[in-house]
């Protein structure tokens, strides 16, 4: 039986026949909705404290360039601009999340693409290619490695998607297969990003590190640079150092080769869209307290205790508890339920820091408590976060709900017109209704896009 390739050979060999012909046209719809959701919300993401300090930051390190920055009338160069927008798209949590990594693929892949495709004046139709190749790549490496890698405490956008940048620009600059496989083992390299950082300004900073790191590997690459192949499963390697030894000599005795290209994970799989500006964890038990507040069953001034069971995830992921800050309430079950009740809504108007300091919604928020639910544990290390809620009323009376998917994931999916509202109000204000509307319309018919230009050119500060 004969020894397949390293695994990083294997993907580079997908990478370099890849064309846009070859892509199921379920695959490219989702991923033009992808790259519409993760403008929209780039967007609105563009002034959050995060965005400017890294806009500073790269700002003085840029040797100048021609890549645009979301939001602004600036340029910078390729890797920082990559930097900055992948922040500016993950500074409010409101982007796209994979189940295959429990991670979020759009705000660091895209971003990096945008930058180098407008410096390169490339198309629409590229950049898709591109985007799902780097996607796919990514994905069925944390196929190897999942839960173990977040049960390690990895943020796994950090981790993951640093090599489906690299894997994305690769074949974005048709790459061949050697200098294809040495960026994606460089890419492992400066894979990185902690959990324990999350509720702080370094969660959305590592969507910009991912997004850079994975540039600067096939920039190294290209001046020559040289890495392993065998980087992802050898031993001391990838899988060994982010998800275990076991699951590293299981992958080297793997007999068949990984199908790339076969079975897209963007389609298996799919994405969960987010509906609310927070992290996904707290979304099932935020579409709860939405279909609570329409059907009013019961006023947050009756509510006497609530209780909410989670999976394994939860404790993990939605680590304030008592938010002070906007940054912290994003990864907050007790506010995001707080603050449902209380304004009746869950938008980006219910993250500044007057409405979650207001007195009513810091009292509430003593009254919520979260703990693993027996039953949810058994699911084991998902990133889809059911959710059980018991509610006590000052009267005594009880109430008991429970959601185990939210709105927004392939199951439950958006419809067209969910995206375009998303959108608009995520450019309220910053966007003039005339390329609101334009942008929309380019970004649904991305493959039709000649020049990246007449997208990034919309996407500026207005003057």
């Amino acid at each position: 039986m004969n020894k397949q390739a390293p695994i990083l050979t294997q993907a580079a060999r997908f990478l370099v026949s890849l064309e846009y012909s070859d892509l199921p046209s379920d695959v490219t719809n989702t991923a033009k909705r992808a790259v519409l959701d993760y403008i929209g919300v780039a967007i609105a993401g563009c002034d959050q404290p995060v965005a400017e300090n890294l806009r500073h930051w790269a700002s003085q390190r840029s040797q100048g360039g021609n890549a645009s920055i979301i939001g602004h009338d600036l340029n910078l160069d390729v890797e920082n601009a990559a930097l900055v927008n992948a922040a500016s798209g993950h500074a409010l949590d409101f982007d796209d999340t994979s189940w295959a990594t429990i991670g979020h693929p759009s705000t660091v892949i895209i971003p990096a693409l945008l930058a180098l495709s407008e410096e390169l004046d490339l198309s629409g139709k590229a950049l898709l290619t591109a985007y799902i190749a780097g996607v796919e790549v990514a994905h069925k490496v944390a196929d190897l490695m999942m839960p173990e890698t977040s049960e390690n405490g990895w943020h796994t956008t950090g981790v993951f998607y640093a090599l489906g940048t690299a894997a994305a620009v690769c074949q974005l600059l048709a790459l061949d297969e050697t200098m294809t496989t040495r960026a994606l083992a460089l890419s492992l390299s400066r894979s990185s990003g902690i959990r324990s950082n999350f509720g702080t300004q370094a969660k959305p900073y590592h969507a910009g590190m991912a997004a850079k790191s994975g540039l600067e590997a096939v920039s190294l690459a290209q001046h020559g640079i040289t890495s392993a192949p065998t980087a992802l499963e050898g031993v001391d390697g990838f899988i060994q150092c982010y998800a275990s030894d076991a699951l590293a000599k299981k992958v080297r005795s793997m007999v068949k080769p990984i199908l790339f290209g076969t079975g897209w994970d963007i389609s298996t799989k799919g994405y969960a869209f987010k509906k609310y500006p927070n992290c996904s964890g707290n979304h099932p038990a935020c579409d709860l307290m939405e279909a609570l507040v329409q059907e009013n069953k019961v006023s947050w001034q009756e509510i006497e205790s609530i209780h909410c069971g989670v999976s394994l995830l939860g404790p993990k992921e939605l680590v304030c508890h008592q938010p002070q800050t906007p940054v912290e309430a994003r990864f907050s079950l007790e506010y995001s339920i707080a603050a449902s009740l209380i304004y009746g809504q869950l938008t980006l108007e219910e993250f500044t820091q007057e409405k979650i300091m207001d007195p009513r919604v810091q009292s509430l928020m003593q009254s919520i408590t979260m703990e693993i639910d027996d039953d949810l544990a058994k699911l084991g290390f998902i990133g889809t976060a059911p959710v059980k809620i018991w509610i006590k009323t000052k009267t005594g009376d009880s109430l008991f709900l429970e959601n185990d998917l939210a709105i927004g994931n392939p199951e439950k999916p958006f419809s067209d017109e969910d995206f375009s509202t998303k959108f608009a109000k995520c450019v309220a204000g910053k966007l003039s209704p005339e390329n609101d509307k334009n942008l929309l319309n380019q970004l649904f018919q991305l493959e039709q896009v000649e020049h990246i230009k007449s997208v990034t050119q919309l996407i500026k500060r207005e003057r």
